[in-house]
């Protein structure tokens, strides 16, 4: 027998249901771990605002949606010598989505010589421009 101020132990056993839970649980919150740090990875990479060869523009998205972005890899090529048909560029992936962006020769010329062109792809605006130097 025990007195009122003794602990007393109580075992309950763990029943498959509560089992299962507690493994959903832990395997959807490193799942959401694991998607947060893939949509980052894009943000680390350009961190600095150049591109990885510095010959390249490299365009990034305002946010969109869950404040997502892309960026728009825009070789030194097509500004210095646009193609006459234009050129149609692809973003990199976020949230499981890209977007397509159309330049007009006359636009990749524009933003060579200095100028901005702005598009808007679903919820981004795309501000295409070399950084201006001060």
């Amino acid at each position: 027998m025990t007195t009122s101020d003794q602990p007393v132990t109580i075992h309950r056993e763990t029943g498959d249901d509560e089992a299962i839970a507690l493994d959903r649980r832990r395997f959807v919150q490193r799942v959401g771990i694991a998607v947060l740090t893939v949509q980052c990875l894009p943000l680390t990479a350009h961190a600095d605002g150049r591109s990885p060869d510095d010959h390249n523009l490299v365009i990034q998205s305002g946010p969109g949606a869950f404040g997502h972005v892309h960026d728009l890899l825009i070789p030194r090529a097509m500004l210095t010598t646009p193609p006459a048909q234009g050129v149609k560029l692809t973003s990199t992936t976020a949230f499981l989505h890209q977007h397509d962006i159309t330049l007009t020769q006359k636009e990749l010329t524009l933003v060579n010589q200095g100028g901005t062109v702005t598009r808007k792809a679903s919820s981004h605006l795309f501000v295409i421009a070399w950084a201006r130097h001060r």
